[in-house]
């Protein structure tokens, strides 16, 4: 398996470059910038790497890396989590339940305490906003298990020589 530093570089210039065809395809800046943003935050944060302790994706939550550690424990590495499309979509999955959680936890302590909860605008789910960043985030992801796949196959080649 290539490094995390191995990873990051090649995702960080795919990207860019990415971000140029997808400039020049759609001239749509707010298109490019939410496609840069889903690939970016799948590369550094949303890696399939977060089922192993300690790694780059990791150690980049910071004091939240925590959150990561349920999920390394179900998911074995380079289990259902390298598996494109899949994989992405069990740790946003993962993501959004967390998120949810804390959401009905904030919202039971302030009934409990007599207050009423925020009225909040959430983000619009509209998909011309989505599209983009779930395609970038998507893009990542499956270059990140292509080059994992391609290494494996070319150390088993080495070994066979």
């Amino acid at each position: 398996m290539p490094s995390g530093k191995v990873h990051d570089g090649v995702n960080t210039a795919v990207g860019l470059a990415l971000g140029v065809v997808v400039w020049v395809e759609t001239e749509d800046v707010v298109f490019t910038i939410l496609f840069l943003l889903g690939f970016f935050f799948a590369t550094y944060y949303l890696s399939p790497d977060l089922d192993l302790e300690g790694t780059r994706p990791v150690r980049r939550w910071g004091k939240l890396s925590f959150i990561w550690r349920p999920y390394a424990a179900v998911m074995p590495h380079r289990g259902l989590s390298h598996i494109p499309i899949l994989g992405v979509l069990t740790r946003l999955g993962y993501l959004f339940l967390l998120l949810s959680l804390l959401w009905f936890l904030m919202m039971g302590i302030l009934e409990y305490f007599g207050l009423s909860p925020p009225r909040l605008k959430l983000v619009p789910l509209r998909s011309d906003w989505w599209q983009p960043f779930i395609l970038g985030v998507l893009l990542a992801d499956t270059l990140h298990i292509a080059m994992d796949n391609l290494h494996t196959h070319l150390k088993r080649r080495r070994r066979r020589r």
